[in-house]
């Protein structure tokens, strides 16, 4: 088995949605505030109208004017301006102390950090009964959190901007300390089943209010709350009236009786999957409402296999679960997909992949959007046309969905021998050509985190929610779509280049030699270490102005200057000689590809004729369809016993990856950061990771 510790998990790979290259979450300890704020850069709401924050997301009926405001802060001030300390606890002790917000209370976590996570918001707001010993920041159980800073200047945006540049100003320290609320927004909707998170910043006397779901954040205005202290007593007011779910919290999921928690216990144990139930994370039942027939149905979980740390995206959670009718165990995924139009439901997908006899995939059980008719949706997204909106960078709408299939897989970062690695790989090729050539359906997202490794050693092709029908020319959404350690090098040198059959051929070849690397026994000459060579290959990355990433042109070289297996000797004989093979396949295809591409531009010949040619080329070449690479892979499985290394060691290499990230293509002088994010987030691994973000070297999705 692979081994479970290395240095890899420091690397920085993708939360979104978001994974370590174990591929589990990061540890919230590590966040980076300045990777945290470039992952949402894009998707700041503001400044809204304190006025329309409240109308929209926080609405009560029978409001009375609030009473004696005006007074309520103006100590904070006697002395003159406070300490972040002070200021701290005595905004915790007038609000918790003025009977002004019943049924909650304040706790000053400045300096006892959530347990699990290392992080420390300055105030948790609990309800009144939560236990508070310790006064520990725990985001398994706050209902909102604040961060206060002394400084009016440290104020986050900047209302007056005329630009988005401008409102979400680039200062090290607002970046600094937007990335900061950020990780606590996201490591709260992580840790709890939520449709939406509140937050408030104060900032010496000024205040803000968020409203955080998984689309972007509405921010307000910001407002002298010592001059309108009403405004920030309203908040409370109306928050301390919302019900659970006008606060965020899930209405479909419940905590598990004893009684059931015992069963789902039994259920998991008898599968070998006893430890899934995990004090930390409540046995809970999760409703699934199928669209198709138009039934609830309900599922026991416990701890998640995948538990998504980043902020936007599709927020994937995956457990392996039970069926609270039969009992029997299942794959159970819940996420926030993307509704742009033409986006198809993963369910669907794999219902006509199923009636089509496609194999090595899930069968689906149940699936549909959560609520059913009533269906849960990213609100943000509803104020992209709101004319106090500061910039028109897009967002990307989500519904809450949930489906449950019959696999229960495990990552193929867990196999257990050069051999399996090359048949589970086999059977993912496969499904994907059956899924082409039966449903003319293209995965779009073949990465380590979507092929797994079945109960009885085999392979399956998992997580279908960015697949497209070929016919479909039309772009649905503004991100381009893929894991970036896995995409095809053509794609991560023209994100706006169609997404084709040969891109998915050639992320399964990265996927074959990623893993050969990672864990199988190896030799590498003419590098200073294995993980410089992974780094120039798989992790090469630049910005582009816009703030979109750019690669690709390492692992284009490595086809061309054959670095892999020119300056790799994989002990495995069979897999030398797999990877020698499907390397030529890529050269070739990308040759061919420049060649037609250098041919459009000769105004010697006509366009029919270099049509005509491409096409006489297309029709020689390995790459053209799945079939050469499926015998050939079909070959390597089929060799006898004794062409395999019998007593091979697999365990996973412990890297110092350099990550080649290659500055900004422009002359700006914004400063870049590389991003925990090249695993994807979002797929149904069992492992935990998250996916998607939109254009950084992370997933990313243009569909």
């Amino acid at each position: 088995m692979a081994a479970s510790g290395s240095s890899i998990a420091s690397s920085p790979v993708k939360r979104t949605g978001d994974s370590s290259m174990k591929h589990g979450v990061l540890s919230s300890a590590s966040r980076n505030r300045q990777e945290d704020e470039e992952e949402v850069i894009s998707t700041w709401i503001g400044p809204m109208p304190v006025a329309e924050f409240m109308e929209e997301y926080m609405a009560c009926q029978d409001l009375e004017p609030i009473q004696d405001a005006s007074e309520v802060f103006t100590s904070l001030w006697q002395n003159g301006p406070p300490t972040e300390k002070i200021l701290e606890e005595n905004f915790i002790n007038i609000l918790d102390t003025s009977g002004r917000f019943p049924g909650f209370k304040l706790v000053n976590t400045s300096y006892h950090p959530d347990k699990n996570t290392g992080l420390k918001p300055d105030a948790c707001v609990y309800t009144a009964d939560h236990d508070e010993s310790g006064k520990r920041a725990d985001f398994r159980t706050l209902d909102m959190f604040l961060e206060f800073k002394a400084s009016n200047g440290h104020d986050l945006f900047n209302d007056r901007g005329a630009s988005y540049e401008d409102f979400c100003t680039s200062d090290d320290t607002k970046v600094d300390r937007r990335g900061q609320i950020i990780g606590y927004a996201a490591e709260t909707s992580a840790k709890q089943h939520r449709t939406h998170v509140f937050s408030a910043s104060i900032t010496g006397k000024f205040a803000r209010l968020f409203r955080w779901d998984r689309s972007g954040t509405a921010v307000t205005e910001r407002f002298d709350y010592r001059e309108q202290p009403a405004l920030l007593l309203d908040f409370f007011r109306r928050y301390s009236r919302m019900s659970r779910t006008a606060r965020g919290y899930d209405p479909t999921i419940r905590l598990a009786t004893p009684e059931e928690e015992a069963s789902t216990l039994a259920a998991l144990a008898k599968e070998g999957y006893e430890d899934r139930i995990d004090p930390k994370y409540p046995t809970t039942v999760l409703e699934i409402y199928d669209l198709v027939e138009k039934e609830k149905k309900y599922f026991y979980v416990g701890r998640p296999e995948v538990e998504p740390s980043s902020l936007v995206g599709r927020a994937t959670k995956a457990y392996i679960a039970v069926d609270a009718k039969t009992l029997a165990v299942v794959f159970l995924k819940d996420c926030w997909r993307v509704t742009s139009p033409g986006m198809e439901k993963e369910g669907d997908t794999l219902r006509k992949l199923n009636k089509a006899g496609v194999r090595h995939i899930p069968t689906l059980l149940c699936s549909g959007d959560v609520g059913g008719d009533n269906a849960q949706t990213t609100k943000s997204y509803n104020l992209i046309n709101k004319s106090w909106r500061i910039g028109i960078r897009k967002l990307t709408p989500h519904t809450h969905y949930r489906q449950a299939v019959n696999v229960v897989g495990r990552t193929v970062h867990k196999v257990e021998s050069s051999r399996q690695l090359v048949t589970v790989i086999y059977h993912a090729f496969i499904a994907h050509r059956d899924a082409f050539e039966l449903c003319r359906i293209l995965h779009r997202d073949v990465s380590a985190g979507n092929v797994l490794i079945d109960r009885d050693g085999g392979g399956i092709l998992n997580d279908w929610d960015m697949s497209k029908d070929i016919g479909t020319l039309v772009a649905r959404q503004h991100d381009r779509t893929g894991t970036w350690l896995y995409m095809s090098s053509r794609i991560l040198k023209n994100p706006e280049k169609p997404h084709e059959i040969q891109d998915d051929m050639e992320s399964f070849v990265h996927v074959l030699i990623y893993i050969a690397l990672i864990y199988t026994p190896n030799t590498v000459t003419g590098r200073s270490s294995l993980g410089d060579l992974i780094s120039d290959i798989y992790y090469e990355a630049t910005r582009r102005q816009d703030g979109t990433y750019i690669g690709g042109r390492l692992k284009g070289v490595s086809f061309t200057d054959r670095w892999i297996p020119k300056q790799v000797v994989f002990h495995c004989e069979p897999v030398q000689r797999l990877v020698r093979k499907l390397v030529r396949f890529c050269r070739t295809w990308n040759e061919h590809c420049a060649d037609v591409a250098a041919e459009s531009d000769d105004e010697g010949t006509s366009a029919s004729q270099r049509k005509i040619d491409a096409e006489r080329r297309l029709n020689a070449l390995d790459f053209k369809d799945h079939k050469s690479m499926t015998n050939f892979l079909a070959s390597i499985v089929d060799l006898p016993d004794d062409q395999w290394p019998k007593g091979e060691k697999i365990e996973e290499k412990a890297l110092q990856l350099k990550h080649k990230q290659l500055g900004i293509l422009s002359k700006t002088k914004t400063k870049t950061s590389f991003k925990r994010g090249l695993e994807s987030t979002g797929g149904s691994e069992v492992s935990k990771k998250s996916k998607r973000s939109r254009s950084t070297p992370s997933s990313v999705s243009r569909t």
